[in-house]
């Protein structure tokens, strides 16, 4: 019986604990990393989105030598194959160093004033906004 119990290999309660405590303290590190990057994919995707927009402007504007009226002219054109579906309303993106928060019906839309071309902006703000880092407006 003695051999028995001498020749049986495993681990020990102490190195089991050991394990457990290091694969705890390794997803305690690599979480916040995952959310943190979750954030900045729905950044880059704004971001991105809005400049696929602005060169689907550039675009007709260079061919036709006219303005889109809306995004869905830009796709009846086929400057665009869809309008992009924008961001979840309330949820966090980063672009640079600053995090924004999509308000409740963000979308993407095109805007012009006096003496300034068409210009593509989400939740009502244009690439260069999201750029600076400027919280201070919206």
């Amino acid at each position: 019986m003695k051999n028995f119990i001498k020749n049986q290999k495993g681990f020990t309660l102490v190195e089991l604990v050991v394990v457990i405590a290091i694969l705890g303290i390794l997803a305690g590190l690599a979480i916040p990393r995952f959310m943190d990057a979750t954030v900045s994919a729905r950044g880059a995707k704004v971001a991105g989105d809005m400049r696929i927009i602005e060169s689907a402007i550039m675009m007709q504007y260079a061919e036709k030598g006219t303005e889109p009226k809306n995004l869905q002219e830009l796709v009846d054109n086929h400057y665009l194959a869809a309008v992009p579906e924008p961001i979840k309303g309330g949820s966090d993106f980063k672009i640079g160093d600053t995090t924004f928060t999509a308000k409740a019906g963000a979308n993407y839309a095109l805007t012009t004033t006096t003496n300034t071309p068409v210009r593509v902006t989400f939740d009502g703000n244009t690439i260069e906004y999201y750029l600076k880092g400027d919280t201070t407006k919206g």
